[in-house]
C-alpha cells in the first residue's frame, strides 16, 4: 500500500466517524393549526393585536446538538391581519410592510444557545431590504416526537424603517412592537 493510499483511507475513515455527528439533528414539521406568529402594535395608545396567517419554517433542532441546530422562517407580510380595517389597509402600503416591493420577511438563525430559562435563537430578520440582528428567547417542551416552542421579542419598527414617512415620531404608532411566537411541531421520520 502506498503512502498516499493510506492517507486517503485515513481521511475517509475520519469522515465516516464524523458524519453521524452532523446527521443526528432531527428535522421538525410545523403544525399550522396549533402555531402562530402574532404582533401587538400600540396605535393611539391602545394595543392592536395581529397575526400572520401564512408562514413556513425549516427547523433542525436537538437540545444535545445546539451547534448544529438551526431555524429559518419565511413570513408572507401580506397575510398580516388585525381585525381593524384601518390598520389592515395600511400595513401592506409602501411606508409600512411594503408588500409589493418586499413581500416576505425572513428570519435565519446564526446560533441557538441554552440560557437559564430556556434557549435563545440569535439570527437576522430581513424585511423591506434591511437585515437586522434579532435575539429570540424561547422555551421548549419536547415529548416524544412532538415539540412546543414559545418565544417573544420586542422589535423596533425603526430598524426596518417601517412607518417613518407617516409617523416618524411615534405620535400614532409606538416604535416598539412585541412579537409572540408559538410553534407546535412534529419530528420528521
Amino acid at each position: 500500500m502506498r503512502v498516499a493510499d493510506r492517507h486517503v483511507g485515513a481521511l475517509l475513515g475520519l469522515m465516516l466517524l464524523a458524519a453521524p455527528l452532523h446527521a443526528a439533528v432531527p428535522q421538525w414539521s410545523v403544525e399550522p393549526g396549533a402555531s402562530a406568529i402574532a404582533f401587538t402594535a400600540t396605535w393611539l395608545g391602545k394595543p392592536v393585536r395581529g397575526v400572520f396567517k401564512r408562514w413556513t419554517a425549516d427547523i433542525a433542532f436537538d437540545p444535545a446538538a445546539l451547534a448544529a441546530s438551526k431555524v429559518s422562517v419565511s413570513i408572507d407580510l401580506a397575510s398580516a391581519v388585525s381585525g381593524d380595517s384601518t390598520v389592515d389597509g395600511a400595513l401592506p402600503e409602501s411606508d409600512w410592510f411594503a408588500v409589493k416591493s418586499s413581500p416576505t420577511a425572513r428570519f435565519a438563525s446564526t446560533s441557538i444557545a441554552k440560557t437559564a430559562t430556556g434557549y435563545v435563537a440569535r439570527g437576522t430578520l430581513t424585511m423591506r431590504g434591511r437585515a437586522v440582528p434579532v435575539d429570540l428567547p424561547f422555551t421548549l417542551a419536547i415529548t416524544g416526537d412532538r415539540a412546543v416552542m414559545q418565544g417573544s421579542a420586542k422589535l423596533d419598527r425603526r430598524s426596518w424603517k417601517i412607518g417613518l414617512e407617516s409617523d416618524a415620531t411615534a405620535e400614532y404608532v409606538a416604535f416598539a412592537v412585541p412579537v409572540a411566537i408559538k410553534v407546535s411541531a412534529k419530528r420528521k421520520p
